[in-house]
């Protein structure tokens, strides 16, 4: 008979044996008892006769797309981990989607084939400008992902000129209104050099709109290179495979976009110092030199004496040659080269180069009759977007708007107690009514 195993000797055997196989299983299952009340999240994945502790640890929560809750039916990924020192087994969970969120999974992979095979996700990636004058933002209004560009942009490089096409984030208008924003941010007359595309985290249906192959061709076609931060760290769309370069987050995104100024200014210091310490071994070296023909004794001779030899040379040279002869031949010269000269300037201004003055009036009117058709198309866009803003557009559809006795709009009916007077408006006027 074998000798007996400590019981601690056991567990951490079959620790051995049980963790590898299992360091990245997917189990389905309902939530029931989830506590996350505390740093970290503890529930238990149930089904009719067998039930899993499971574990969310604090460090990968933010990189969970959903956060369980009690009744769910959820895939989570993780794996399984033995506590000795309790003789139990946990599921270690570092992914959770809802149960049907596998559909859109294989959705998105076929989406995905389709389009690498039309080759948008293998062009070659175009580099990025190393000192950008103007970026491109394509964001929604107020959102962390704007927010989180704007201060690392400000701290990075402060002197960049930022150029914002507002667009939504998710829902019906997500799309169009994107597509329309990347066709804006790239024409010429803005000047961008570059533009970032970005957007806060959320689950796999609020980033749908962001693998539409329409969104994604444009970022593939687009003019100017293209930097994606959609989502977290954990989150890919399609559209991160057709930019240039994708980043995990939209502050990364701007990282990537801006020069460190404190970088830049640490690497100028770095290089003038390696220029004064050259420059001073130089130095150095040349007074060695100057020292070395000192003590052997070069300082004696009289160094202007070559000097005032040549120099006798060079003027009984220039006495035999009488240089008076040339210069006068050189000076006649010249002053027939000037009156040629201004003949020349005459004929010039007498006679002015009239075919291109008439092709530069010819191309003259179309060039400004395009920039006019831009703008007024651009002008038109802007306009019909003002009038999507307008707060009395739904009561030209029959719509009725409610107003408390402040005059400020009424949203729940639970808000209102009975007896209150509202004012109702409508396009043609306003009624007065008592709630009973």
């Amino acid at each position: 008979m074998d000798a007996p195993l400590s019981v601690k000797r056991l567990l951490e055997q079959v620790k051995s044996k049980l963790e590898p196989p299992f360091s990245a299983i997917c189990v389905v299952g309902e939530v029931s008892n989830f506590r996350g009340s505390g740093k970290h999240w503890y529930f238990t994945l149930k089904e009719e006769g067998a039930a899993l502790s499971c574990a969310v640890w604090a460090s990968q929560q933010r990189f969970l797309s959903h956060r369980p809750a009690d009744g769910q039916r959820v895939v989570v990924r993780g794996s399984l981990n033995l506590y000795v020192g309790g003789g139990t087994i946990t599921l270690a969970v570092t992914h959770c989607e809802l149960a049907g969120v596998g559909d859109l999974q294989a959705r998105l992979r076929a989406l995905e084939a389709d389009l690498r095979a039309q080759g948008l996700f293998d062009r070659p990636k175009r580099p990025l400008p190393r000192f950008p004058k103007k970026l491109g933002i394509v964001a929604a209004l107020g959102g962390a992902a704007l927010r989180d560009v704007l201060e690392v942009t400000a701290r990075r490089a402060p002197g960049i000129d930022l150029l914002i096409a507002p667009a939504a984030a998710q829902g019906d208008r997500c799309v169009p209104e994107t597509l329309l924003a990347l066709q804006e941010v790239q024409d010429p007359h803005w000047g961008c050099e570059a533009l970032l595309l970005v957007r806060g985290g959320g689950s796999l249906e609020d980033l749908w709109a962001f693998n539409d192959p329409e969104l994604v061709r444009a970022v593939a076609e687009c003019r100017i290179p293209v930097i994606t931060g959609v989502g977290h760290e954990i989150d890919t769309t399609l559209v991160d495979l057709a930019a240039d370069r994708r980043a995990a987050t939209p502050s990364q995104a701007a990282e990537l976009a801006t020069p460190d100024r404190s970088a830049l200014a640490a690497e100028l210091g770095r290089r003038t110092e390696a220029l004064a310490a050259r420059t001073a071994w130089r130095l150095r070296g040349l007074e060695t030199t100057l020292n070395l023909l000192v003590d052997h004794g070069l300082q004696r001779t009289d160094p202007l004496r070559e000097a005032a030899t040549r120099l006798g040379t060079l003027g009984q040279r220039l006495a035999l040659v009488r240089p008076s002869r040339s210069l006068d031949a050189a000076g006649a010269r010249l002053a027939l080269l000037r009156h040629r000269l201004a003949e020349a300037a005459a004929v010039a201004a007498r006679q002015p180069d009239r075919p291109r003055v008439r092709e530069a009036q010819r191309r003259l009117g179309p060039a400004a009759l395009r920039s006019l058709q831009r703008r007024d198309h651009r002008l038109a866009v802007l306009a019909e977007r003002l009038r999507g803003l307008d707060p009395t557009g739904p009561l030209e559809r029959g719509f009725v708007l409610a107003l408390d006795p402040e005059g400020k709009p009424v949203t729940r009916s639970e808000a209102q107690p009975t007896g209150t007077m509202l004012r109702l408006r409508w396009k043609d006027g306003e009624r007065r009514a008592t709630l009973g």
